[in-house]
């Protein structure tokens, strides 16, 4: 049974002097239209997962930037910022990574679509890859594969009873998510879908499967949400769904569009699925906040460590604005509580002024590599996942990087990696440190950053000039160094080809993550190119430490 319920009398949990949408404050619930639990997912690769196809070479979905004649308010104000200004490029300092990559092997291949979504997590004895339309677990010691590469939807072979189960069984469409949830062992899964034919039309499906057990081959409670709209008389599409956990639900942030037949732009829309009850296999609700076209894409925080946020902490939700001509200076910040149903009031961080990555074509393409090598997607007209988060006792940090123009540089790239840190976000949000990471003329983009139980960060991204081929490398931060200083970067693979005729597409995103045994240990996994050509992208999984963390 699927139900949809406005919720009113939305209080605003935080003063701030920003103006309040009214977009922001409304707020409705929709319960799962079902829900199961499989058989092994070990059992389901084997009996089913050759019933399920690998697409032709074609781009899965179109490129969808929310560019400034979209959005339905002013833009940013370029105030003088007070803060002080973060350092232009990256200073060059030792690297103190221990002894190079620990791990560092090829993941799942080109499997017929593009972007790649090349993102994965790292759990207590295994790593799980989920890449455009397959995933695959491996053994974090070894890398040896234990299960697939399979099909998507495999996880969601046999899931009947409703006409959402049979989209999340049938289709495979990609934007997935492969999640780890530190605080149950947990495994959490999750893509789009909907049903073959209804591509222009809708209706449309968040599919969401959560472990029983820390082994990601078992068995899985298995979710499927509509996409509706606030009144529940209409689908809307829920493209580049992000997700963050957190104690009391898993919260997904999604970039809302009309049906694909006409594809306008709805704004941002974050939810909250109740994670107590999808932990125990029980009826599961999602509670929404749609926030209208004034604002680009979201991203919620997610917990890194083992330590929870303190006891009744709301989400925190993360984005930026930036003017006509791509130029910004403000962090939006908002919090958002699935068990309260309240969503503050918007909090704006000034920071030094930032030119997002290829303003021209607004986030679109315009990094170079060798020729005959087409240019690449940036994606910069939004943050990069994930919004990190970990609580050290005595403060709170979360982190977060987007694609900006080098500093100084000409119309449309080169492009690096502007990275911060926030804190105190239950009390006074702050910025307290920042960079911009442009060491050189190499575009470096599509980074995901994270922070280890030290506090030291390391920040993995993809990087590619007019002589450099896409490759993948990271840098980082021991946390006694000074605010806004980056080691000296390290490679993970460098590129041998560049890509052609693949409509442009590179990421939409990368994944890296910190393993819950040791949290010391991050994991990052990103697309490269080994072979000129179309359609033909890698993947590369590679673990790495600080010589600090023990």
């Amino acid at each position: 049974m699927r139900t949809t319920r406005l919720v009113t009398g939305m209080c605003i949990a935080l003063a701030t002097s920003a103006p309040v949408f009214a977009q922001e404050q409304g707020g409705f619930e929709i319960a799962a239209e079902w829900y199961d639990v499989s058989r092994p997912l070990s059992e389901l690769a084997v009996q089913e997962g050759r019933a399920f196809q690998i697409q032709a070479p074609s781009e899965v979905m179109p490129a969808r930037k929310v560019t400034p004649a979209m959005r339905g308010k002013g833009f940013a104000e370029l105030t003088a910022s007070a803060l002080l200004a973060a350092p232009e490029r990256s200073h060059v300092l030792p690297n103190v990574f221990t002894g190079g990559t620990l791990l560092n092997f090829d993941g799942i291949g080109v499997n017929g679509g593009a972007p790649s979504d090349a993102n994965g997590a790292v759990g207590a004895t295994q790593f799980v890859q989920w890449v455009n339309v397959q995933f695959a677990v491996y053994n974090k010691t070894t890398g040896a594969a234990v299960l697939g590469p399979v099909a998507g939807n495999t996880v969601f072979a046999g899931f009947v009873g409703s006409p959402g189960a049979d989209a999340c069984r049938t289709s495979n469409r990609g934007d997935p998510l492969a999640q780890y949830d530190k605080l149950a062992n947990r495994w959490v899964l999750s893509q789009f879908a909907w049903a073959a034919g209804n591509t222009n039309t809708g209706p449309y499906y968040q599919c969401i499967a959560v472990s029983t057990t820390s082994d990601a081959t078992g068995t899985y409670n298995r979710y499927v949400f509509p996409s509706l709209n606030a009144a529940g008389t209409a689908n809307v599409f829920n493209d580049y769904a992000k997700l963050g956990v957190w104690p009391d639900a898993y919260y997904v942030t999604y970039v809302l569009f009309t049906p694909l037949a006409t594809g306008s732009y709805l704004g941002p829309r974050a939810c909250g699925y109740d994670r107590a009850a999808m932990l125990a296999g029980g009826a599961a609700v999602g509670r929404c906040k749609d926030f209208g076209t004034a604002f680009g894409p979201l991203l919620p925080s997610d917990v890194d460590g083992t330590t929870a946020p303190p006891a009744g902490s709301p989400n925190f939700l993360f984005g930026f604005d930036f003017n006509g001509a791509g130029v910004g200076n403000i962090l939006q910040f908002w919090k958002f509580s699935f068990t309260t149903n309240v969503l503050s009031a918007r909090t704006d961080l000034l920071v030094p002024a930032f030119t997002i990555g290829c303003p021209g074509t607004f986030g679109g393409a315009c990094v170079r590599q060798p020729a005959p090598g087409e240019l690449l997607d940036a994606l910069s007209d939004r943050p990069m996942y994930r919004f990190a988060y970990r609580n050290f006792g005595t403060r709170e940090v979360l982190l977060a990087t987007h694609t900006v123009q080098q500093p100084g540089a000409a119309a449309n790239g080169p492009v690096g990696m502007r990275w911060y840190e926030l804190r105190d976000p239950n009390g006074a949000v702050n910025v307290y440190q920042q960079g911009t990471h442009a060491p050189d003329t190499t575009s470096r983009w599509m980074g995901s950053v994270a922070m280890d139980k030290k506090g030291n960060m390391a920040l993995g991204y993809s990087a590619s000039s007019a002589t450099t081929f896409p490759g993948v490398r990271y840098t980082g931060r021991l946390r006694s160094e000074p605010r806004g200083f980056l080691e000296s970067e390290a490679t993970i693979v460098n590129g041998t080809g560049s890509q052609t005729s693949t409509f442009n597409r590179w990421g939409d995103y990368s994944s890296i993550s910190v393993d819950p045994v040791d949290d010391c240990t991050f994991w990052y996994t990103q697309q490269y190119i080994a072979t000129t050509g179309s359609f033909n992208w890698h993947t590369r999984i590679a673990s790495f430490k600080f010589g600090n963390c023990s």
